[in-house]
């Protein structure tokens, strides 16, 4: 398993509608050609599948194997303390152990392109699916001498994560497994090798799906940043998240600034059910979390809303953050309109901010060694959510959130957009 330090990798692809190139990077949603300025979305069935181009040698003799590429952050609820860990990692997914065990630095100096079942290419049966590439992440982790490595894990959880699945070219000569970029030997063919390499044909749906941003609702332009996962509509002032299908509508409300400059920060609020922990009103949180505060009339019956950032951040930051606005329970009127308002993309989506919610539990507990040995026995339902946006008024090289006066630098946010 190799650990890469560069941040992202770069896709090339022909432009649907004029054949221009265009270079993605692998966290672009969001496909723009300069040339024809159409503005696509990019979907897929499950993960995203790429391919190294070979270099001079015919389609039809080129061999691809499989490999996993898992990039995020690991969160470990263990002895008394929550600890993170940023992954960059490569993976073979075949079982044949001749094969090189990582991709190495080679994606970052190539470009990678989409994988097409028209390919005239054979591949490399997929023999490592992705719950057991989480496995064998979680063993290569516990095996290094790091934060989350020793001691009872009460829980974990991997946020932020970029899967998807990268194949690499071989060809054969005489004996010979040949890299297909260098043109160089890789391993002999095993005596025992059986040829079970797989025809185009049967890959099915693996290729990328582009579709019109156009809104459902009104047919205007949608609107986001490359890396988006929720796109607006200031015509209907309306908000799309993407799904397999297409475009679903999301719910959303905005928090106006009378303040000049303020950049509204998205975050996700949740509703949850939980099952296992006395952790259901206001007061039970304050509780939990030991928060120094005077009880008021109401508060045990009063609800309570996790908090997330909608955003992708530092684990340091995603880790106060969810803490700091979950205890604090930002309040304000909504408003349903965002054409005036300077928004910070939707880089998160909500089903990674649900799984944070066990995080953010073992990260306010006061009482850490009688909560966590409880984490993977609570149960946690999603009752409702809301995509929140939330002003921040920029203050010299930080932003500061208007109620909770919680400060976010802006290098931050810039480093956030890299992971």
């Amino acid at each position: 398993m190799k650990r890469s330090n560069n941040t992202t990798w770069e896709i090339e692809h022909p432009c649907p509608q004029c054949g221009a190139p265009v270079t993605l990077e692998e966290t672009d949603r969001l496909f723009a050609c300069s040339y024809c300025r159409v503005r696509l979305y990019l979907l897929s069935r499950d993960y995203f599948r790429y391919y190294l181009p070979p270099r001079n040698v015919p389609a039809q003799e080129t061999l691809l194997v499989p490999y996993w590429r898992f990039k995020g952050l690991s969160f470990f609820c263990s002895r008394e303390s929550v600890t993170y860990r940023v992954n960059d990692l490569s993976y073979l997914a075949s079982q044949h152990s001749f094969l090189p065990r990582s991709l190495g630095f080679r994606p970052q100096v190539l470009k990678l392109r989409f994988l097409s079942s028209e390919m005239p290419a054979k591949f490399f049966p997929l023999q490592l699916s992705v719950k057991s590439l989480m496995e064998t992440v979680e063993r290569h982790l516990h095996s290094l001498d790091e934060p989350g490595s020793a001691g009872p894990v009460f829980h974990k959880a991997y946020l932020g994560e970029t899967v998807s699945l990268i194949y690499s070219p071989l060809f054969v000569r005489g004996n010979m497994f040949h890299d297909a970029i260098l043109g160089k030997p890789v391993a002999p063919i095993p005596k025992d090798f059986v040829d079970d390499l797989l025809p185009s044909d049967q890959l099915r749906d693996c290729g990328v799906r582009f579709v019109p941003i156009l809104c459902p609702h009104c047919g205007w332009d949608l609107s986001g940043e490359r890396d988006s996962v929720v796109l607006f509509c200031k015509n209907c002032d309306s908000a799309w998240t993407a799904s397999a299908t297409g475009f679903e509508p999301l719910d959303f409300g905005v928090i106006p600034s009378k303040e000049e400059g303020a950049l509204h920060l998205p975050f996700w609020r949740m509703k949850a059910h939980i099952e296992g922990l006395k952790l259901q009103s206001f007061a039970d949180l304050l509780r939990v979390a030991n928060v120094p505060r005077l009880p008021k009339a109401g508060w045990e019956e009063t609800d309570f809303y996790f908090w997330s950032p909608a955003f992708k951040a530092p684990p340091d930051l995603f880790l106060r953050l969810n803490q700091g606005m979950t205890i604090s329970q930002p309040q304000g009127e909504f408003e349903k309109g965002f054409s005036k308002v300077a928004l910070y993309p939707v880089t998160f989506p909500l089903g990674e901010a649900e799984e944070s919610i066990k995080v953010t539990i073992a990260n306010f507990a006061i009482h850490k060694k009688t909560v966590l040995p409880k984490l993977n026995g609570i149960d946690i339902r999603l009752d409702q959510s809301l995509l929140v946006y939330l002003p921040f008024i920029p203050v010299g090289p930080e932003f500061v959130e208007a109620q909770t006066k919680f400060c976010i630098h802006r290098n931050a946010l810039r480093l956030g957009r890299t992971l």
